[in-house]
C-alpha cells in the first residue's frame, strides 16, 4: 500500500510542527480536519511554524468518498471524546490513525470505536512551544510507532520510510508499549514537576533538588508499569534526566504552557491514571497522589 493522503486532527505545537515539515517535503500529501469555525479563522491567520507562514489546506468533510491513508490524531487527552466523533466522517475502511496523544489510554479508547485493526501506537518527542499561531522548536524531535499486536506491518513499513524521506526521525519498534511507557515517564515527571514549579527545562541541568524529585516520582511510575506487565525501570529515569537536559533551556513543556494559559491541564491523564493503575494492583502512589491534588487545586482557581 502506497501513502498518498495524511490527514492531521489537532494543530497544536506538535500536530503544527509535524504537518509543516510533511508539507515541506510534499505539499499535496497533508490535510487538516476543522470545523467551519477554525477553518475560518485559520485562513485568516495563517498557522506559522519556526517563522514560515503555512497556508494548510482545511477540511471540514469527506469529498468524493476518498477517504484519508493516515490520521495523525494530536489532541490533548482530555478532548479525545470530541476529537472521536470528529475523526467518524473520516474513517474510511483502510484508514489507520496514528495517535501522537500524551499517556498510554487514547490508543486503547480509539480501538472501542474504530478497532484495533485501525489504532497504531505512537510517542513523539518533542519541544515545541505554541504561542496563538506561531509554533517554534529546536529540534525536530523523534517518532516511535508500532502496532500493539504487531500487526498492519505493510503499512507501518510505508510510513516509517515516508518519514525517512521527509527527513522525520522515526523508529519502528515491536516493542512499542514499552516505548509509550519510557515516555509516559517524561509527561508524569517532568511535565508535572515543570507544572507546579513553573520550570523551563533548563533547570534540569542544574537543580539537584529537581532530579531528586524525578527519582521519588519516577519509581512510583515504574512500580505501576512492571505491575502493568511492561519492563521498565532506573535506565528510563536516566534517559529521562539526559533528555531533560539536553533540549532547549528555555523551552517549556505543554503542562506548563497550560498553565500560563489558564487551559486544563492532562493531569487526569498523568498522576490521575498512575493513581488508578496503582488502586488496581494494590500499590500506593503517594507522590502523585499529592501532584495530583495540587494541580486540580490550581486549576480551581481558573
Amino acid at each position: 500500500m502506497k501513502i498518498n493522503s495524511i490527514y492531521f486532527l489537532g494543530l497544536g505545537a506538535l500536530g503544527a510542527k509535524y504537518a509543516a515539515s510533511l508539507v515541506d517535503y510534499n505539499e499535496n500529501l497533508v490535510k487538516v480536519i476543522v470545523n467551519e469555525e477554525r477553518k475560518i479563522r485559520y485562513e485568516t491567520e495563517a498557522i506559522c511554524v519556526n517563522g514560515k507562514k503555512y497556508d494548510f489546506e482545511y477540511v471540514t468533510s469527506i469529498q468524493n468518498n476518498q477517504f484519508p491513508d493516515l490520521i495523525f490524531l494530536v489532541v490533548k487527552s482530555n478532548q479525545l471524546n470530541d476529537a472521536i466523533n470528529d475523526l467518524k466522517p473520516f474513517v474510511g475502511e483502510n484508514t489507520m490513525i496514528v495517535s501522537l496523544m500524551n499517556g498510554i489510554t487514547s490508543e486503547r479508547i480509539l480501538a472501542e470505536t474504530f478497532g484495533w485493526n485501525r489504532v497504531v501506537n505512537a510517542v513523539a518527542y518533542m519541544d515545541a512551544v505554541k504561542q496563538g499561531n506561531h509554533v517554534t522548536y529546536g529540534s525536530i524531535g523523534r517518532i516511535i510507532f508500532g502496532h500493539v499486536e504487531n500487526k498492519s506491518q505493510d503499512i507501518l513499513n510505508e510510513l516509517h520510510q515516508l518519514l525517512n524521506d521527509a527527513e522525520i526521525p522515526n523508529e519502528l519498534t515491536l516493542e512499542i508499549e514499552r516505548a509509550q511507557w519510557a515516555k509516559y515517564i517524561v509527561n508524569v515527571v517532568g511535565n508535572q514537576l515543570t507544572y507546579l514549579l513553573e520550570f523551563p527545562y533548563g533547570q534540569f541541568r542544574t537543580n539537584e533538588y529537581l532530579n531528586h524529585l524525578v527519582d521519588l516520582i519516577g519509581k512510583e511510575v515504574i512500580t505501576v508499569a512492571n505491575a502493568y506487565g511492561v519492563s521498565i525501570g532506573q535506565p528510563e529515569i536516566d534517559k529521562l534526566k539526559k533528555t531533560m537536559k539536553i533540549v532547549d533551556e528555555n523551552g517549556k513543556t505543554s503542562m506548563l504552557q497550560d498553565r500560563e494559559a489558564k487551559r486544563y491541564s492532562e493531569v487526569d491523564e498523568f498522576s490521575g491514571e498512575i493513581i488508578r493503575l496503582g488502586k488496581q494492583y494494590e500499590i500506593e502512589t503517594p507522590y502523585n497522589e499529592l501532584i495530583y491534588n495540587m494541580v486540580k487545586a490550581i486549576e480551581k482557581t481558573y
